[in-house]
């Protein structure tokens, strides 16, 4: 089952790219969401259980060193330097394992995937409310990525600041495909103001 999501996540990344490559030449970007609209796409995301899993108080006291490894150029740029190796939590296919010699270390360096190396995070020791997935904290204060995974193991949304970036996701035969990005800035009760998005079927 591990193999599976590995091998899942593999081509998930290099779906990502190609699509992005094929659609355009220059880099996707955000569309604004005319405020008429922004209602409906709330509901299409189920944002009500987005907003409860922010609002829920995480204890992160879990360190783990993680695989990082930066979007391709032609992804869309998300804020807070969002790396798509996070796109989907998965032991074996995040989790760097220590190394215990020079060799070791220098093979772990040159690995294939990993040529952005490796950075610590902090696991919660509780679930997300309704997705029943991992929560992982990246980085400190203006800097730090708040993410939210799915029971099985694909990003759910992550915050920055005083926004949140929510992925929608489509399943085709045990596939996930990334089909579309939200932007929504938020006011200081976690309700959105204004938001932004990406289609990725008809970039």
């Amino acid at each position: 089952m591990k193999l599976q999501r590995i091998l899942t996540a593999v081509a998930l990344f290099f779906l990502i790219l190609f699509s992005s490559l094929s659609a355009s030449p220059s880099k996707v970007s955000f569309l604004d969401i005319p405020q008429k609209k922004l209602v409906g796409k709330l509901k299409g995301v189920a944002f009500a259980t987005i907003r409860t899993s922010i609002l829920k108080d995480y204890k992160f006291s879990l360190p783990k060193d993680i695989r990082y490894v930066p979007c391709p150029s032609d992804f869309p740029l998300l804020i807070g330097d969002f790396p798509c190796s996070l796109l989907s939590w998965d032991d074996e296919a995040v989790f760097v394992e220590e190394t215990t010699s020079a060799h070791d270390a220098e093979s772990q360096e040159t690995e294939p995937g990993i040529a952005g190396g490796k950075v610590t995070v902090l696991l919660s020791s509780s679930k997300s409310p309704n997705l029943d997935g991992s929560v992982v904290k990246l980085g400190d204060d203006d800097d730090m990525l708040k993410l939210f995974y799915t029971k099985d193991g694909y990003i759910s949304h992550y915050t920055f600041q005083s926004s949140v970036i929510i992925f929608k996701w489509r399943t085709t035969e045990k596939v996930k495909t990334l089909i579309g990005i939200l932007s929504l800035k938020l006011d200081s009760n976690f309700f959105p103001v204004s938001g932004k998005e990406i289609d990725l079927q008809n970039p």
